[in-house]
């Protein structure tokens, strides 16, 4: 299957739709019947679906890493993603797919029993998981769509590659050992003294830039999606006119994911600039999506800056920049 990823609608202004790619597992039951389950990922983050390839054993791979194969001059790891969610499969390979993605300037090829069809459906028709699972950090699903009579779960990726390659993911990250970021009582006062809005409905993710934020000195207000932060920013909007302040008194900048359910953060960013109180509110993308096109698009609805969700250790003084 060939993806073209230029007429992705992540790329249309704020129109909160998306394509997802539709793709199963056959899980063996104790009984050794099968169970079909069904899952999701974001067509942006596809390259294509091809058969399966020849791979070379890497050595001291992570478990669930099966070898790494060549695509188009590249070296791509390919990861058994059943094995990672702990689901026994049919071993036979001569069936299965790879879902190769590129996402967070990497290129990954994940192993599955197959790919359905691709649905352009609204992100007001994805929905949050339930609160106990997407309490945990554990947790690997970020949304769920009803499609006919089937539920398809979408995974949160960004978590698989992180656990697969910790060394190329967030998690290494810390604020405090970043000699460009200047940890001091005199800018932890400062710092102190704002508040960002930080929104992603991974709440893996999320909570890695909660920990980065806090431990430079910020205070944090999170939302799992475009929703419920433009629910809290109304609310603010609210007691700002009833008591003629500023909303500076109550957020001072917002991060914000463009991948979520509900609403998605270029959505998101249109609604807010069409709210007068809101115009001098600093916005930035923090997104796994964010290509040249997809940059341009959140600047041209009204964000301040982009960051690639690789790049954490920008987030401190990027925001600096527009609140101290």
């Amino acid at each position: 299957m060939n993806i073209d990823r230029n007429s992705s609608i992540l790329t249309e202004s704020g129109t909160n739709e998306l394509e997802i790619i539709e793709f199963r597992l056959e899980k063996v039951m104790p009984d050794g019947k099968t169970k079909m389950c069904f899952y999701g990922i974001n067509v942006a983050k596809v390259r294509e679906v091809i058969r399966v390839p020849d791979t070379t054993d890497y050595p001291n791979a992570q478990p669930n890493v099966l070898g790494v194969f060549s695509l188009r001059g590249k070296l791509i790891p390919l990861v058994d993603l059943a094995g990672w969610l702990g689901i026994k499969t049919p071993t036979d390979l001569e069936d299965k797919v790879v879902i190769v993605t590129d996402f967070n300037r990497m290129s990954n090829g994940f192993l599955v029993d197959g790919v359905s069809r691709i649905h352009r459906i609204s992100w007001g028709e994805v929905e949050s998981p339930s609160q106990f699972l997407e309490a945990s950090d554990q947790d690997c699903v970020v949304a769920v769509v009803r499609q006919e009579k089937n539920l398809i779960m979408i995974l949160d990726f960004e978590k698989v590659i992180a656990d697969i390659n910790p060394e190329l993911s967030m998690t290494k990250y810390d604020v405090t050992l970043d000699k460009k970021v200047q940890i001091d009582d005199e800018m932890l006062a400062l710092r102190g003294a704002k508040t960002i809005l930080v929104v992603d409905d991974s709440a893996f993710i999320r909570r890695l830039i909660e920990n980065t934020l806090i431990s430079s000195g910020y205070n944090v207000i999170a939302a799992k999606d475009g929703a419920e932060a433009l629910e809290i920013m109304l609310g603010f909007g609210r007691l700002c006119t009833e008591e003629n302040r500023s909303f500076r008194e109550f957020v001072n900048c917002m991060i914000s994911d463009v991948e979520m359910p509900q609403m998605d953060g270029m959505h998101l960013v249109k609604r807010l600039r069409e709210i007068d109180e809101f115009n001098g509110l600093p916005i930035v993308m923090f997104s796994s999506l964010m290509s040249e096109e997809n940059r341009t698009k959140a600047l041209s609805l009204g964000a301040n800056d982009t960051i690639t969700k690789p790049e954490i250790g920008r987030m401190v003084e990027l925001i600096d920049s527009f609140v101290l």
